[in-house]
């Protein structure tokens, strides 16, 4: 079963990397929030300059930061990115408004996209996810997206704000 599941998230990460090559600034500072195992700094890094946060780092390049409670300066980076996070912390309206505050040009925020109580859910069982979050939910924080994308089987949802 751990196979399968591990098979599943590698199909879900190239998904994801695909669609956000497609959407994301050529240009700027990236802030990539929750990225413990690398996969997204490994391929965008050629092009960006990327920082690199986790509530639990580690990795001596990962700095640790409480997506809730930032220590940036607000509009400290041009793109930020937040992939698969917010479902595991505590207060998941705080850090939406945390990544709305440190974002200057473009937040990319990708969520499970499914009922709190599913045939998948009951499949396979994610324990760390404490919320079952909407994009209904990000919108109401967070405005329209400029870009949205429901992918694999529309299981996960991919949003994109613009604040230029």
């Amino acid at each position: 079963m751990k196979r399968i599941v591990k098979f599943l998230y590698t199909i879900l990460k190239s998904r994801r990397l695909r669609v956000i090559k497609k959407i994301l600034n050529p240009e700027g500072i990236i802030l990539d929030v929750g990225c413990q195992d690398l996969y997204f700094y490994n391929h965008l890094k050629s092009k960006h300059e990327i920082t690199l946060v986790d509530y639990y780092s580690k990795n001596k390049d990962i700095q640790k930061e409480d997506i809730q409670h930032l220590s940036y300066e607000d509009n400290s980076f041009d793109i930020v990115l937040a992939q698969e996070v917010l479902e595991h912390v505590l207060n998941p309206i705080q850090a939406i408004l945390e990544l709305k505050r440190v974002v200057k040009k473009q937040l990319i925020i990708t969520i499970p996209n499914e009922p709190f109580f599913s045939l998948f859910r009951c499949l396979i069982w994610e324990k760390q996810h404490l919320w079952a979050l909407t994009p209904k939910i990000l919108k109401y924080y967070l405005g329209t997206p400029i870009y949205e994308k429901k992918i694999i089987l529309k299981r996960y949802y991919v949003g994109v704000w613009n604040y230029v």
